[in-house]
């Protein structure tokens, strides 16, 4: 009779090719790739949300007509960025997509989550060429930044199945206190985008400022996404507090840092205004914290 092989401290060990063993090397390093790119592409997205560098290249997909490359200025250069990185994560999610099929015996999440990021991708590029071809309106670019927002989620998940494809869910209290976090926060977000003008802050992933931007939304609306807002911001601290309580990790204070620096940034955007270097900060160190908040999350479920 076979028996299980064990580890160390006794618990039973992954056997050489069997479902329960990490995927291979290359494999985890192809999703992390692809999931880096793609939280890369929504914190570039939100720089030029907060630079309205957009406009400065007004072709697409090259920057201007008859010219591919942007003129060396910071906002063009920064737009034509974003659309190389984006343009490049359809490779890196049809790359993973094939190598989740090859693997699709450890855990059918290979497959499913990297086809779930490649569609989000394909979706958020099409609303990007878009934006510079005949704009879109607000609910449309609501749908391109939650179609972002699931790739980025359903990609990093799925690097964490690459390591552990014999990993169940566990709720414990924390994971259940993240993905209250991750819901709300994302559900703010995309509210934001339905309820800011085109020329409010409040449109480009930051967290609430409670300052009412040009352009934005009836006041109910807007009031209620600074709620959810809110509402997000504080799940998100406690989240820090439990985490710090439990262990202290680079990442958990990486966190940590950037929620009392977007904290203090916004503070000084409500009291005195924003330039582009405080709005690009508080967008940017948003969409970091949704992604350390989504991804230390699954790091606690495993």
């Amino acid at each position: 009779m076979a028996h299980a092989k064990t580890s160390g401290n006794g618990r039973p060990s992954s056997i050489p090719g069997s479902p329960t063993e990490p995927a291979p090397r290359w494999m985890q390093v192809l999703f992390a790739a692809t999931a880096v790119l793609i939280t890369i592409t929504l914190a570039l997205g939100s720089t030029v949300c907060a630079t309205d560098a957009s406009a400065s290249c007004p072709n697409w997909p090259g920057c201007y007509v008859g010219k591919l490359t942007p003129s060396a200025h910071t906002q063009p250069v920064v737009e034509f960025i974003h659309r190389v990185i984006s343009s490049s994560i359809g490779l890196f999610a049809v790359a993973s997509v094939l190598a989740g099929v090859a693997h699709r015996r450890r855990n059918r999440a290979l497959v499913v989550l990297p086809v779930i990021a490649l569609l989000g991708a394909l979706t958020s590029g099409v609303f990007g060429m878009m934006t510079i071809k005949w704009g879109i309106n607000s609910v449309e670019a609501s749908l391109d930044l939650l179609a972002a927002l699931i790739a980025m989620g359903a990609m990093w998940r799925a690097w964490f199945v690459t390591r552990h494809p014999g990993a169940g869910w566990t709720w414990r209290p924390r994971v259940r206190w993240g993905v209250a976090a991750v819901v709300t926060l994302m559900a703010a977000h995309v509210g934001a985008v339905l309820v800011a003008g085109s020329s409010s802050l409040t449109r480009c992933m930051g967290w609430a400022l409670f300052v009412r931007g040009v352009g934005d939304a009836p006041l109910a609306g807007w009031v209620v996404q600074q709620a959810v807002m809110a509402v997000g911001e504080l799940l998100t601290i406690g989240l820090v507090v439990m985490r710090l309580r439990h262990r202290v990790t680079l990442w958990d204070l990486l966190l940590a840092a950037l929620v009392v620096m977007v904290l203090v940034v916004g503070v000084v955007i409500a009291a005195a205004g924003a330039n582009d270097g405080l709005a690009v900060v508080h967008a940017v160190g948003t969409v970091l914290i949704l992604n350390l908040v989504m991804t230390g999350t699954m790091r606690d479920a495993v």
